[in-house]
């Protein structure tokens, strides 16, 4: 999660304004409008703050990186769109007969 999700989230959920959480911050809103569009990328310190500041404490955990989806897509794009569509129909196809067996 990027840093300008987090703390456009927990200001939201907080029933907070921008100008709201920069005083908390004793910051300004442009500030906090920068953090939340990333224009600019606060640093772990400031993020945890402004989460604090809105009445939330952050949880930070660490999870093995899962890069299937970015496989998968990599794979296609090794396919000319004429097999990327022959695939397609055949998932829809082998969808389709599930589906048959399904309903008996």
């Amino acid at each position: 999660m990027r840093a300008a999700h987090l703390i456009s989230e927990a200001r939201k959920r907080a029933g907070l304004t921008q100008t709201e959480l920069a005083r908390r911050l004793d910051s300004h809103q442009s500030v906090i409008a920068r953090w939340e569009t990333g224009r600019t990328e606060p640093n772990f310190a400031a993020v945890v703050r402004a989460v604090r500041a809105t009445g939330f404490e952050p949880s930070i955990a660490l999870h093995p990186v899962d890069d299937h989806d970015l496989t998968l897509i990599r794979r296609e794009l090794t396919l000319s769109p004429h097999q990327r569509l022959a695939g397609m129909v055949e998932a829809v196809n082998a969808i389709n007969q599930m589906a048959v067996v399904a309903r008996g």
